[in-house]
C-alpha cells in the first residue's frame, strides 16, 4: 500500500511546521495511520537549512504534552521533491503561493500536491476566509508565549484535518 504523504511548511521549517508535523504525526499514530499516512516539514527558505528545532518550539510542544524525542533538522522544499507529497499544508498564504508557483513549473506528467492553509482545517475560520487573513502567526520574533499560543490554536486544526486525510486514504 502506497503511503499518503502530508508536508507541513512554514519559512524556515524551525518553528510551525516543525512544530506542526510532531502534532499531526502524533495524531495520525493514535489513529493507528502511520502505516497509511507520513508526516513530514520543510521551508520555503534555505537559511535555516540543517538548524535544529527552535528550542521555544520545543519548550511550547512539551507544554501541550507532546513528549521529546522531536527529532528535526530543517530543510527547504525543492521543486525536484514537490511531487512526492500528496498534501502540502502552508501556514501563510505568502507559502502556499510560492509553493503553488512550484507546482506550476512541475512536469505536466508529474503528481501535483494539493496545497493547502492549516487554518483551513480550523473550525473558527469561515469557509471564504481569504487565505491572507487566516495565516498561522510566525512567533519567532516573541517569546515564550507566543511560541505557547501557536501551539494550542495550531491544534485546533487537528480533527478537521484528520478527516480530511481518512477521506483521502479511505478510512
Amino acid at each position: 500500500m502506497r503511503l499518503y504523504r502530508v508536508l507541513t511548511v512554514c519559512t524556515g521549517n524551525v518553528c510551525r511546521s516543525p512544530a506542526a508535523a510532531v502534532m499531526l504525526r502524533e495524531a495520525v499514530r493514535e489513529l493507528g495511520w502511520s502505516e497509511r499516512i507520513e508526516v513530514g516539514s520543510a521551508g520555503t527558505s534555505w537559511e535555516a537549512e540543517g538548524e535544529p528545532m527552535d528550542s521555544r518550539t520545543v519548550v511550547a510542544l512539551e507544554n501541550a504534552g507532546y513528549q521529546q524525542p522531536f527529532e528535526h533538522t530543517a530543510s527547504a522544499i525543492h521543486l525536484s521533491a514537490l511531487a512526492n507529497w500528496d498534501l502540502v499544508v502552508a501556514m501563510t498564504a505568502e507559502q502556499a503561493q510560492r509553493l503553488r508557483r512550484m507546482v506550476d513549473q512541475m512536469p505536466t506528467d508529474s503528481p501535483r500536491p494539493e496545497v493547502t492553509l492549516w487554518r483551513r482545517f480550523d473550525p473558527l475560520t469561515p469557509a471564504d476566509a481569504p487565505e491572507t487573513e487566516i495565516p498561522v502567526e510566525d512567533p519567532w520574533y516573541e517569546g515564550q508565549q507566543a511560541f505557547d499560543r501557536t501551539i494550542v490554536e495550531m491544534r485546533r486544526s487537528l480533527p478537521a484535518l484528520l478527516e480530511h486525510l481518512s477521506e483521502r486514504i479511505g478510512d
